[in-house]
């Protein structure tokens, strides 16, 4: 009999191919792929997070825990900064050092070396240094998305229609450029609004490329994806993934910033939302602490109008068949158009809508 057959990762490249790697075998940083990020020392990691002071922490995950750190006056970095020298400082957790770990490090420093675009969240600098693993960010003041579109009244209320409409439209040129912008054709794969960070101004910025956008092998040779339940697509957890994954993932988050609510499987936010367009109800959807509010005319008219073709749009992203779903410039160009609606197709039920009625 020969040897035991070593599991394979399968990594999902920007380029939409698959790459079959071992086990054991680990993705090195090419210095000469990320000439535009710096690399950064330890000691000042440590120095600008206090020592990764707990008090410092502003977000964890599965992978990483993000620290707010504050560079020195006189550091390199810290000329380019608009916040006070503030960064955020991304370092991977000792259970994330596995091969599959370090790869998704590698590949998030190579790809987000290469992107500049004011809706995706700007790579500063990396530290490799040692058993460390580090990502510098630039530092968001407000935070992300969800703690907005569901958080407290009085943070659901800072978001005006015009600013929800503005970050929606943000959103959608950061994944069309990921998409087609680009000299390659990217796939985030994990859209939802602890993705989305928030700027001084509310600009939206995509963030996150990488663990969770990791397709593995295990033992036995089948695929397991690893993915945000209520934003993925059907198809991607059957395992087909394609650019529309993201534009599914793009209307599920398109919809829950329109109506303040979170999608679930049961009872599932697409097939309320499909069922009130349906009964031309569309409007009940909206988040109620907006519903109350009044702009001046003629301006509401016109505000309501563009919610109520985001809905459409939002609807026609979330189609069970990927073939049946926008790409997102036709989405752009869907969000940017004036007038009335009435040239939009009509959406087809989602696929959460037709599961819940042959149940």
């Amino acid at each position: 009999m020969g040897g035991q057959t070593r599991p394979r990762c399968y990594i999902i490249l920007s380029t939409g191919t698959i790459e079959h790697l071992s086990a054991d075998e680990v993705v090195d940083l090419p210095r000469s792929r990320i000439a535009s990020v710096a690399s950064i020392d330890l000691p000042t990691m440590e120095r600008a997070t206090g020592g990764f002071s707990k008090r410092n922490i502003i977000g964890e995950g599965g992978f990483a825990i993000v620290y707010k750190g504050k560079l020195p006056q006189n550091h390199v970095l810290a000329r380019d900064l608009h916040y006070q020298r503030k960064i955020a400082v991304k370092r991977l957790k000792p259970s994330a050092q596995s091969t599959k770990g370090l790869n998704d490090f590698t590949r998030e420093v190579e790809l987000m070396s290469r992107f500049r675009h004011g809706n995706l969240s700007r790579l500063l600098a990396y530290c490799t240094e040692g058993d460390e693993r580090i990502l510098v960010y630039e530092y968001m003041p407000k935070r992300s998305l969800d703690v907005y579109i569901f958080g407290t009244p009085k943070h659901r209320a800072s978001l005006n229609w015009a600013k929800r409409l503005e970050i929606i439209h943000g959103m959608a040129k950061g994944v069309n450029y990921l998409h087609e912008g680009s000299r390659e054709i990217v796939i985030h794969r994990d859209l939802k609004p602890s993705n989305v960070l928030l700027d001084d101004e509310f600009t939206p910025k995509i963030a996150d490329f990488g663990a969770t956008k990791t397709l593995v092998a295990d033992d036995t040779g089948s695929q397991t994806i690893v993915f945000s339940p209520g934003y993925a697509a059907p198809e991607y957890i059957r395992g087909d993934v394609s650019l529309k994954c993201d534009v599914y993932s793009f209307g599920v988050v398109l919809l829950e910033i329109i109506s303040g609510q979170k999608n679930s499987l049961r009872p599932s936010l697409l097939s309320k939302a499909w069922k009130l367009w349906d009964e031309h109800r569309i409007m009940d959807l909206v988040d109620s602490s907006m519903a109350s509010r009044r702009c001046s005319e003629p301006d509401q008219e016109l505000v309501l109008s563009r919610v109520r073709r985001c809905i459409q749009i939002g609807l026609l992203c979330v189609q069970d068949s990927p073939g049946d779903r926008p790409t997102m410039s036709q989405v752009l160009t869907m969000l940017q158009a004036s007038g009335d609606s009435s040239w939009l197709n009509k959406p087809k039920p989602p696929a959460v809508f037709l599961e819940q009625n042959h149940s």
